[in-house]
C-alpha cells in the first residue's frame, strides 16, 4: 500500500510481481490505514489504525468497528488475528487480541490467561498461536487451538522491555525473538515453540535496539539493521544461515529497511529506501528468491 496526501493507493500482482494493477482502496485518508494483509486472493484487511475488510479482492471495502486502534494483524490457517489498543494515552497500556474467521466480520475477543499491555506481540504458524503479553508481564503464551486454551512457554525477554516475536516461514515450531536490552538488542531462536531458547547473535546485544527479524527456518533469518561493522555503520540488513552464530550483510548501509518477511522458506520481500545526507527516500519493494541472499528491486507500475 502506498500513497501521499489524503488518498491511499493499492496495487496488486497475481504473477509474482511481473505486473501490477491498481485496485480500489478504502475511502479514507492514507493515515487511516497504512498496512495490508490478505488471507487469500479475495479476503483482505487494511489496517493501522482503522480496520477495513474486503471479500472481493479489493473491489469494495467495509469498515469494522473496533474498540481501539488496530496495531497488528496477521492471517494464517483460515483465521485472522488483530491486536487492538483500547487505551492510547499516554501509551497503549491495555491491549485486546481479536480473532475472526477469514471472509467474515465475526470478530471476537480472545481471552488470554495474562492480560495484554504495551509491547504485546503475537506470531502465527498454521494453527499455532504465540502471544507475548507485553513489557508489563513478560509472559509468552502458546495456544494450539486458535486461542481456545493457552499454556505458558519460556519468555526470554528482559523484564520491562519489549520483545518482537516472529514465526519461521517453514511452518515448524521455530520462533525468533528480537529482545531489547535497553540500549541494544539481541536475537534469540527456539526450535520447539518457545520451550527453550538459544542466543542467535555473536553478541547478545550486538544489534540496534530497533532490531527487526524475519525467519525462513531455525537456521536462516534476516536481521535489520544489521550488526555494526568495524567502520561503525550497521548494514541495512544482514542474514544468518547458521542459527545466528554469524551474519553477513545482504543490503548495504546506504539503504534502510522498514519491513521484511518470508512468504515461504525461499521467497522474501522487503521495503527498502535509499538514504544519504541525512535524508531517506521513498520505500521501494525488493524481492529475494534464494532465502534472502540476493535481492532485486521489483518495478511497480499500475
Amino acid at each position: 500500500m502506498s500513497g501521499s496526501g489524503t488518498c491511499g493507493a493499492i496495487v496488486r500482482t497475481t504473477d509474482g510481481g511481473s505486473q501490477f494493477a491498481g485496485i480500489p482502496s478504502p475511502p479514507v485518508g492514507a493515515d487511516a490505514v497504512t498496512q495490508l494483509r490478505f488471507g487469500d486472493p479475495r479476503d483482505g484487511y487494511a489496517f493501522d489504525p482503522e480496520l477495513w475488510t474486503t471479500t472481493n479482492g479489493g473491489s469494495s471495502w467495509s469498515q469494522v468497528a473496533t474498540p481501539g486502534a488496530v496495531t497488528e494483524l496477521e492471517v494464517a490457517d483460515g483465521e485472522a488475528y488483530a491486536l487492538v489498543c483500547t487505551t492510547s494515552s499516554p501509551s497503549c497500556q491495555t491491549v485486546e487480541l481479536l480473532r475472526s474467521p477469514v471472509g467474515t466480520s465475526k470478530w471476537q475477543t480472545v481471552s488470554t490467561p495474562t492480560s495484554l499491555s504495551y509491547g504485546a506481540e503475537f506470531a502465527l504458524s498454521g494453527p499455532n498461536l504465540y502471544v507475548v503479553a507485553g513489557s508489563d508481564h513478560n509472559v509468552l503464551m502458546y495456544s494450539p487451538n486458535q486461542g481456545a486454551s493457552f499454556s505458558n512457554r519460556t519468555d526470554p525477554c528482559h523484564p520491562g522491555l519489549n520483545c518482537r516475536v516472529t514465526a519461521a516461514a517453514s511452518g515448524t515450531a521455530t520462533l525468533w525473538i528480537a529482545a531489547a536490552t535497553g540500549t541494544q538488542a539481541g536475537a534469540l531462536v527456539s526450535d520447539n515453540g518457545g520451550i527453550t531458547w538459544h542466543v542467535a547473535s555473536p553478541k547478545m546485544a550486538g544489534f540496534p535496539n530497533s532490531l527487526g527479524l524475519a525467519a525462513a527456518s531455525s537456521t536462516v533469518a534476516l536481521a535489520w539493521p544489521g550488526e555494526q561493522s568495524s567502520h561503525g555503520l550497521p548494514a541495512a540488513m544482514a542474514r544468518t544461515t547458521n542459527a545466528g552464530k554469524s551474519y553477513s550483510p545482504v543490503l548495504a548501509s546506504s539503504r534502510s529497511v522498514s519491513w521484511a518477511g518470508f512468504s515461504d522458506a525461499s521467497r522474501a520481500y522487503a521495503l527498502v529506501a535509499a538514504v544519504g545526507d541525512g535524508t531517506r527516500g521513498p520505500n521501494r519493494l525488493f524481492e529475494s528468491t534464494d532465502g534472502g541472499a540476493l535481492w532485486h528491486e521489483v518495478a511497480i507500475t499500475g
